[in-house]
């Protein structure tokens, strides 16, 4: 249904009422015209109005701006001569009226739903559209063959890493971000969240993929080290770019592709829950026990300064210690800066070991080697 055609017919019709010299036929020119403007609201009303209130945003022709034709119908009115005919020009001026109120009420419906509620439900009906198909089991025994085939049962968490790296440079491969990309001038750098490391040197997306993760992320938010994805933002980007070619395919691959992610998050904070028991059987508080902090305990562990429980090794001094846990808690923004660590490792006064650092302006002996494990 094109609103503006029949919308520029009664405008035209309006105009040559106006001209129209005054006759016998011209009361029931004016009678027809109310029946037909009549007609045109509540067909608007019933085909559009309906459709918006309970459809999709992705189904709702929203290019058309009812809100400017609202005005525009509004503006209108007709004036004929003649007092034997002044009824039925209010009539038709009434109708007008009746069509403006219509055409407002698709726009504040439009307006309603594009609140943030409107995106998130978007994105949801999306969702369940593709878990409803077959993908979502194939995804599953693919990813279990990985498991049992690639990793024999037993991934590490590096293997994960790797894993979920991949994925999103295939999600990227896909095009699912491209339209945007092009027009990206300077993109977000994450070097805690993707290892750009893990790309070989001639891979096609080197030089550009941290544009299509900085894209990316602008959906997916990241939260204790893993990708959670922003039902808002999603909703909002597969609304505005619902007429783009390919449209359809790059929303399924998007859902697709967290979908593994998500598989893959979910093995690896069980991994994370099982390796953050310590040596007594207490637990890695949740501040240290993040996907970033994880990175840092493992480089940590390789450079010996940390067991295999995250307790200080024999020969870690006090001061590297201290050294260790000032620049760990700067990397995680922790508000706590000594507590967590003075009672994971049962030592105390650790800030007054910053602080004797401090007066001297002597660091601890390998500091170096320290900085370069919290090294991005």
């Amino acid at each position: 249904m094109d609103y503006k055609d029949i919308l520029t017919g009664v405008a035209e019709r309006l105009s040559s009422l106006r001209g129209e010299r005054l006759s016998a036929g011209t009361k029931y020119r004016l009678m027809g015209m109310a029946a037909d403007i009549a007609e045109v609201a509540e067909t608007l009303s019933a085909e559009v109005l309906e459709r918006v209130r309970h459809e999709a945003v992705l189904d709702v022709d929203a290019d058309t701006d009812f809100d400017q034709l609202a005005e525009e119908v509004l503006s209108w009115e007709l004036t004929v001569a003649g007092d034997d005919l002044q009824e039925l020009t209010l009539q038709v001026n009434s109708a007008l009226g009746s069509l403006s109120e219509v055409l407002a009420e698709i726009s504040s419906q439009l307006d309603r739903r594009h609140k943030d509620e409107e995106y998130a439900r978007l994105y949801e009906q999306e969702k369940r559209r593709y878990l409803s198909s077959g993908t979502p089991r194939r995804v599953r025994q693919t990813f279990d063959d990985w498991v049992y085939d690639v990793c024999n049962g037993s991934p590490t968490m590096e293997d994960i890493i790797d894993y979920v790296t991949e994925k999103q440079v295939h999600m990227f491969e896909k095009g699912v971000f491209n339209s945007k990309v092009e027009h990206i001038q300077r993109a977000s750098r994450y070097p805690d969240e993707f290892d750009f490391s893990l790309l070989d040197d001639d891979h096609k997306l080197k030089k550009t993929v941290h544009k299509h993760y900085s894209e990316f992320r602008k959906l997916v938010d990241y939260s204790d080290g893993c990708l959670v994805v922003n039902p808002v933002k999603v909703g909002r980007h597969f609304y505005a770019n619902r007429k783009e070619e390919n449209a359809k395919s790059h929303r399924n691959a998007f859902l697709k592709y967290m979908h593994k992610i998500s598989l893959a998050q979910e093995l690896y904070r069980k991994l994370q829950a099982a390796q953050s028991e310590s040596a007594d059987g207490g637990l890695l508080p949740d501040v240290l026990a993040t996907g970033l902090a994880m990175k840092y305990w493992r480089r940590l562990q390789q450079a010996g300064f940390v067991d295999e429980h995250y307790q200080l090794s024999p020969a870690t001094t006090r001061k590297q210690a201290m050294y260790i846990a000032d620049v760990f808690s700067d990397k995680l923004q922790m508000r706590s800066k000594w507590k967590p660590f003075q009672e994971l490792w049962h030592i105390n006064n650790l800030a007054q070991e910053k602080w004797e650092m401090q007066e001297t302006g002597k660091s601890p002996s390998r500091s170096e080697e320290i900085d370069a494990v919290f090294s991005d």
